[in-house]
């Protein structure tokens, strides 16, 4: 079981080939719940941080139809996963997987409409310093959309404290610390979506006009 979590963070061999699947199955009510809460242009240049077995660039792929879509990985295996999984947009010139961290992001600025991160902000090494760089590649009035499946919240205590360890959870916030973080890394129009019964919440935030 310990095995199982670890790969959350970074799935490696044939168990993060198999976890990356099964995310891609698992994390799609997510994947919706969270793209409900911003308007996607089907022209849109989008970038999926910590895009894992590939499925949610499928569907950004699908809505922004005339658009193209980047995901970017620090699992090799999670890449060669992204890639099979959207091969036939890759061959059509729409989408990009590409090897990278989130910490150094291989992108020049001002790149991306829309940047997502699901299930993978919770990992990221530094917070501020890595907001900061997601907010160097959106282009002035680009959007940031964060969701997570946990945030502090003293009914899944218990649970979430298990997950932090099991998986090597970094950042467990409460909404309120969410947006601080958010705002201290130059972000504004910030809007924290929860659902309390499932510890879902969802983060959404501009990078300024003018910044």
């Amino acid at each position: 079981m310990k095995a199982m979590f670890q790969q959350c963070r970074k799935p490696t061999g044939w168990l993060g080939t198999f976890m990356g699947l099964g995310m891609n199955v698992g994390h799609a009510p997510l994947w919706r719940w969270g793209l409900d809460h911003v308007a996607i242009q089907p022209d849109a240049t989008i970038l999926d941080v910590g895009c894992g077995g590939g499925r949610n660039v499928h569907t950004l792929a699908r809505v922004a139809d005339r658009g193209n879509v980047y995901g970017v990985d620090y699992s090799r295996r999670m890449v060669r996963l992204a890639r099979r999984v959207n091969r036939a947009f890759i061959r059509a010139g729409r989408v990009e997987i590409k090897y990278g961290s989130v910490s150094s992001l291989p992108f020049p600025d001002g790149t991306f409409d829309l940047v997502t991160s699901f299930e993978s902000a919770i990992f990221w090494p530094s917070l501020v310093d890595d907001l900061r760089e997601v907010w160097r590649v959106l282009k002035p009035g680009g959007t940031l959309l964060i969701a997570n499946e946990a945030y502090k919240d003293e009914r899944f205590e218990e649970r979430n404290a298990r997950w932090v360890e099991l998986a090597g959870i970094r950042h467990l916030l409460s909404p309120e610390e969410t947006r601080g973080f958010l705002v201290e890394s130059g972000y504004a129009d910030v809007e924290i979506d929860v659902v309390p019964d499932r510890n879902w919440i969802a983060a959404v935030a501009k990078r300024p006009w003018g910044a």
